[in-house]
């Protein structure tokens, strides 16, 4: 066997290497903003709460992709402390909405493999919203078929017991994975969210098969199911024939820093 040595491969190692730091030394000067999408009841047309999404502003004042550093943030461990800072911030924006008057909205968090195998993954999750003081129900962790197949009873065993506090659970990215149907009724869950993927060409005739699958699945196992990536009012109107209530996307409003998102209410309101 021969293996033959590239430049490529020592400028791509450095360059990850430089953003790993750069990456830590802005997570430590609180450079890392949790943004807000506001997620809609279209039978009401009320705001029902928000995804949190992860953003870094760099010293320089731009914003680097998720794409790019969510995968360093896990490949260097990061992606834990990161996390728990997510978990806290999206509890103390609950807080704030409680006291504005918002309190019967819920904040939705991303979670990745490595906190589910951080065995205090529960208890710090815990710790943040009796740190809050926030109702559990007005948390929704959000997890994917991938982090799911990747080690489903260590995923399946945490997910049980913080249900058992009240933590609503959602699975996002339904039907682009590879998992089994039967891990979904093993899972404790709450929430199914219709990737964009099936979203993008709902309207055009004979497109809207697997959305509609994943409503009817949703249905029968009594799960809300909420539409991501919602950009047309065509795309809205076959949903909502469908039978889809809940929705996200540009067509409605895109991710905002959290005093935006205040506002954001308030004018909906």
């Amino acid at each position: 066997h021969y293996s033959y040595y590239n430049p490529e491969m020592e400028d791509e190692t450095q360059w990850r290497l430089n953003m790993i730091r750069q990456l830590r030394n802005d997570f430590s000067d609180n450079r890392l903003e949790l943004w807000y999408q506001p997620q809609l009841s279209l039978s009401t047309g009320k705001v029902i709460g928000a995804e949190a999404l992860l953003r870094w502003r760099s010293a320089d004042g731009s914003f680097i992709s998720p794409a790019i550093f969510i995968p360093l943030a896990e490949y260097s461990g990061l992606i834990v402390d990161i996390g728990d800072w997510v978990v806290n911030q999206a509890c103390s924006q609950l807080k704030i909405l409680e006291e504005n008057s918002f309190e019967n909205l819920t904040i939705s968090v991303n979670v990745s493999i490595p906190q589910f195998r951080c065995g205090n993954f529960v208890s710090t999750v815990l710790k943040a919203i009796q740190t809050h003081q926030v109702h559990p129900n007005k948390l929704e962790l959000e997890i994917t078929e991938n982090i799911l197949m990747d080690d489903p009873q260590v995923v399946i065993d945490a997910l049980v017991k913080l249900k058992e506090h009240g933590i609503s659970i959602a699975l996002d990215d339904f039907g682009t994975g590879f998992s089994s149907l039967s891990y979904l009724q093993k899972l404790p869950l709450d929430r199914l969210k219709v990737d964009r993927t099936f979203i993008t060409d709902i309207a055009e005739e004979g497109q809207s098969v697997i959305a509609e699958t994943i409503l009817d699945i949703g249905e029968k196992m009594n799960l809300k199911v909420i539409a991501e990536g919602i950009e047309t009012i065509e795309q809205q109107e076959r949903l909502l024939e469908l039978g889809c209530d809940e929705m996200q996307g540009f067509y409605y409003a895109k991710p905002m820093p959290g005093n935006e998102f205040m506002q954001f209410l308030k004018d909906n309101s």
